[in-house]
């Protein structure tokens, strides 16, 4: 297999897994507001807050509306400052609620920039480094990708013992008119989740979570927008690994009701 076809394969598994993860976070908000125990829920239902089970319903209902719409999503891996490949897909949903993908365009396409690694012992030596970096390179984001999702997937009991510390407050700044919800150390020492749900729609505005890999800060943040009709999308999903200059980064766009 090529190096531009492993990179290709590379970044599609990167794609469905970032998408998978920001997808999570609203199931785990879900999970989240109907795990609440009753000291924690006092505090969502004061003045400040709000009821909990409201919360979930409304994130629920607002995930099964977004499916009546098909939206494109631009995917973008950028690698020590260079954008290594962009995609632009079309996203519908069938009948049966199931995500349906279409490839729309690819920069650059697979296999455009292949270049000739030469013959002899220095073509063989420099096509085993190359497949060496790629690989490593593809387990390092194998592994981020499974640290950042194992957030979405807390039992029950972890996920409790976070919220019975959990922080909540006002949102500030751009964040104003939301309920801001901060656990820390939740999967790591030093870790932390953070969720925003807006006070009026009862729906996200952010989430993020910060965690170390390997000693090194990962960071995953989704961004929400909400579409004339009412409904809230993810309009844009940022993961970032500064100590390898590693941004996939996803926006989401262009939403039309379906026929």
């Amino acid at each position: 297999m090529s190096f531009q076809r492993r990179t290709h394969n590379r970044f599609v598994r990167i794609n469905t897994t970032v998408t998978l993860i920001s997808g999570m976070l609203m199931l785990t908000a879900i999970c989240l507001m109907s795990e609440l125990s009753p000291s924690v829920n006092a505090r969502l239902t004061s003045p400040q807050g709000m009821n909990p089970e409201q919360v979930a319903g409304t994130i629920k209902a607002n995930a099964q509306a977004l499916k009546a719409f098909s939206y494109q999503q631009r995917m973008q891996l950028t690698l020590k400052g260079g954008v290594k490949k962009t995609t632009i897909t079309q996203i519908t949903h069938d009948m049966y609620g199931n995500e349906q993908k279409t490839q729309l365009s690819e920069d650059p396409p697979e296999g455009s920039s292949q270049q000739d690694s030469g013959g002899g012992r220095r073509g063989r030596l420099k096509a085993k480094v190359v497949a060496k970096k790629t690989g490593e390179f593809k387990d390092m984001m194998h592994d981020i990708v499974a640290l950042v999702k194992s957030y979405t997937e807390l039992p029950h009991e972890q996920m409790q013992a976070a919220l019975k510390q959990a922080a909540f407050s006002p949102g500030e700044g751009d964040m104003a008119g939301s309920v801001q919800i901060l656990m820390r150390n939740v999967n790591q020492n030093g870790d932390s989740m953070t969720i925003w749900i807006d006070r009026t729609a009862m729906l996200f505005r952010r989430a993020v979570i910060a965690t170390t890999y390997e000693g090194n800060p990962v960071t995953t943040t989704a961004n929400y927008a909400m579409l004339p009709s009412g409904q809230v999308y993810m309009g844009q999903a940022i993961l970032s690994y500064p100590k390898k200059e590693v941004v996939v980064e996803i926006d989401n766009s262009n939403y039309q009701r379906s026929q």
